[in-house]
C-alpha cells in the first residue's frame, strides 16, 4: 500500500528551502548596506577644521601686523577655537549619533579615533602651557615648544584619516592621510615662524573642512 501522506510530509520543507535562501540574501544585503553606510560626521571635520584654521589664519595675521589681537594674541583665538569646538562636539554628538548608519564599523572607528586624537591634542596643548618655559637654560626660547603643535596634529591627522579611510572604504580618504603627513612635514621646516601659521591654516581647510564638505555631502539627511 503506497503512502501519500508522505509527499506531503515533505513539503513544507521543500517550501521552507527558498524562504530561508530569502532570509538569508535579505541579511547579507543589510550587512553589505551597512558595512557601506556613509560616514556621518563630517560635520565634526568641517567645526574643528574651520575653528583651528581661523585661529592660525588669525595668529599669522598677527605676527605679520596685518591685524593686532591684542596683550592675549598668542593665547586667545587658540582658547576660542578649542573652547567652542569641544562644546559644538558635545552638543552635536547626539544628534550625529542618531543618524542612520553610525552604529556601522566605518562609523564608531572613525569617531572613536578623531576622538582620541582630539583628546590628546587637547592634553598636549594644554601641558605645554604649562611647560613651555621649563627649557630656556637649555636654550629653548619660551614658546618654542608650542611650534611642534601642528607637525604632531598633521601626523595624527594622517594615521587618523589612513584607520577611517580602510574602516569605512573610503579610498579618497587615503589621499588625505598623505596630505596631511605632507602638511606635517611642511609645518616642521618652518617651526616657530609665522609662516608656519600660515601653512597650518591652509593644511586645516585642506586636510580637515573639504574633506568634511564632502562627507556631509553624502550624508543621510533623515534622523532615526
Amino acid at each position: 500500500m503506497t503512502d501519500k501522506s508522505m509527499p506531503e510530509a515533505s513539503k513544507p520543507s521543500n517550501e521552507m528551502a527558498p524562504d530561508l535562501a530569502e532570509d538569508i540574501a535579505y541579511v547579507r544585503t543589510l550587512a553589505e548596506e551597512g558595512r557601506n553606510a556613509p560616514l556621518v560626521g563630517g560635520l565634526f571635520y568641517v567645526i574643528w577644521g574651520g575653528l583651528i584654521g581661523l585661529a592660525a589664519l588669525s595668529v599669522y595675521l598677527n605676527a605679520i601686523g596685518a591685524i593686532s589681537l591684542g596683550g592675549l594674541g598668542g593665547y586667545a583665538p587658540w582658547l576660542g577655537a578649542v573652547a567652542l569646538g569641544w562644546v559644538l562636539s558635545f552638543t552635536l554628538g547626539r544628534r550625529m549619533g542618531r543618524k542612520p548608519g553610525a552604529g556601522t564599523i566605518g562609523n564608531q572607528t572613525a569617531m572613536s579615533v578623531w576622538f582620541a586624537v582630539g583628546i590628546f591634542m587637547t592634553a598636549f596643548w594644554l601641558t605645554l602651557i604649562a611647560v613651555h618655559g621649563n627649557y630656556v637654560e637649555a636654550g629653548l626660547p619660551r614658546y618654542f615648544l608650542f611650534s611642534l603643535m601642528f607637525p604632531v596634529s598633521f601626523g595624527l591627522y594622517a594615521v587618523a584619516f589612513y584607520a577611517t579611510a580602510v574602516a569605512a572604504r573610503l579610498s579618497w580618504l587615503k589621499l588625505i592621510a598623505v596630505a596631511s603627513l605632507g602638511f606635517s612635514v611642511l609645518s616642521l621646516f618652518y617651526l616657530a615662524s609665522a609662516q608656519q601659521m600660515l601653512i597650518a591654516a591652509i593644511g586645516s581647510f585642506v586636510c580637515a573642512v573639504l574633506p568634511g564638505v564632502i562627507l556631509m555631502r553624502g550624508e543621510p539627511s533623515e534622523i532615526v
